[in-house]
């Protein structure tokens, strides 16, 4: 038990002036001497008895630095040189720890051997001393502000394998673009939210073992991203998130995958290829269970009962629109008469006192009726709740409060 519970110290800790305490009396005693002879730590302080070398069991260091109490660089150092003196393998880094030479310190070669999660925002040499010791990075998240990342870039090619990749892009960095080609083989999980004309586009048909992807661009009409993913084919693709993205983009990466989909998440799309959009779910994506779909359009209702009937795995819809007087009522009859025996979820942007009372304790009844599962009603707004009041088998959540979407590939 008490290696796991100190894998991850700080994420099992419920008091940080405790954890930190029983961390500083890891500590030698001079090093303990000298905190204190600079003030840095109370002249008063008691080391705690220890049974155990608890520091040789970290491995994930990445929020460590909520423990300080104050910002004393002195004390962090201390600290850091202790985790890499007595870690064995650490995994993760807190980000605070990249601006102190840690690869410096005795034993890194080894406490960093295994370092399989980085990130990293600006160009140090510390990437370049990193490097020379790990090979075992597999997740890496990348806020690329500047252009000369050409340490980073060297460390993300000495990597065996890299698989899980976060980018949040503010500016072109063509090296970054040509390291991570490198190792398009190898990556498995893609979320990139780009502010500018990317040069990474050009990667997005080289990730053919991709298995998740998300994507937010702010240059929507590039021209370069369009034709870059219109020729990918992701065929073990099973979760795809789009945000700022059209629908007709939208259609063509879900076409090109091979029916293991089975999360389709969209915001702020043009919707003009809503009956087009509904129709593929249905044809290209016979696993699906959690969909956003689109209303308020002719015939796209009866697209989505094409889905209720051919997807049977179907738990969950995501409605991010209004949806318009002349369709609500029909949506409503359309879901009781036609939802799949696993379809539970339902997320509504919009207030259910759009609906007509008469009209909601209809539905309500009828789903309760049905002897169907639970259902979890979602919306933004949840001030509505006197409409579910007295109707059995239904719950109402805050979209932003309960996770609708509580199911994709993670990071572990």
């Amino acid at each position: 038990m008490i290696p796991v519970l100190w894998s991850y110290p700080y994420n099992y800790v419920y008091k940080k002036s405790l954890l930190f305490n029983i961390i500083i009396s890891h500590l030698s005693n001079n090093s303990i001497k000298f905190l204190k002879d600079e003030n840095i730590i109370a002249e008063n302080f008691q080391e705690q008895k220890l049974s155990f070398n608890y520091i040789r069991f970290c491995k994930y260091l990445n929020n460590i630095h909520e423990i300080f109490p104050n910002y004393d660089r002195r004390l962090r150092k201390e600290i850091y040189e202790l985790f890499i003196r007595e870690c064995s393998s650490i995994i993760c880094l807190s980000y605070d720890m990249l601006d102190y030479s840690i690869c410096e310190f005795p034993n890194a070669n080894v406490s960093l051997s295994n370092l399989s999660e980085l990130e990293c925002s600006r160009e140090q040499y510390f990437y370049d001393e990193l490097a020379q010791i790990c090979r075992s990075i597999e997740k890496i998240k990348l806020k690329i502000i500047e252009n000369g990342l050409s340490r980073v870039a060297k460390l993300i090619e000495m990597q065996k394998q890299i698989k899980y990749i976060f980018i949040e892009e503010r500016v072109e960095c063509e090296r970054i673009a040509h390291a991570l080609e490198k190792q398009a083989n190898s990556i498995i999980y893609l979320n990139l939210e780009t502010y500018v004309h990317s040069l990474l586009y050009t990667l997005l048909p080289k990730l053919i073992n991709l298995q998740f992807l998300r994507i937010h661009i702010e240059d929507k009409r590039s021209e370069k991203f369009k034709e870059c993913i219109m020729n990918a084919g992701y065929y073990k693709l099973q979760i795809l998130e789009l945000q700022n993205i059209s629908l007709e983009l939208a259609i063509s990466i879900i076409q090109n995958t091979n029916g293991n989909l089975w999360k389709i998440k969209i915001r702020l799309a043009c919707c003009n290829k809503a009956k087009e959009y509904n129709q593929t779910i249905y044809k290209y994506c016979p696993n699906i269970k959690y969909a956003s779909v689109f209303l308020n359009r002719i015939e796209t209702l009866e697209e989505l009962e094409n889905i209720f009937i051919k997807c049977q795995h179907l738990k969950a819809i995501d409605i991010d629109e209004m949806i318009l007087e002349k369709y609500r009522d029909n949506f409503l009859e359309l879901v009781i008469k036609s939802a799949p025996p696993s379809l539970y979820k339902i997320h509504l942007s919009m207030m259910l006192d759009e609906f007509s009372e008469k009209t909601l304790n209809l539905f309500f009844s009828s789903w309760g009726c049905e002897n169907k599962k639970t259902l979890h009603l979602y919306s933004r707004l949840t001030s509505c709740g006197r409409f579910t009041k007295g109707h059995k088998g239904v719950i109402l959540y805050n979209y932003y409060d309960d996770d609708f979407w509580n199911h994709e590939i993670t990071w572990d």
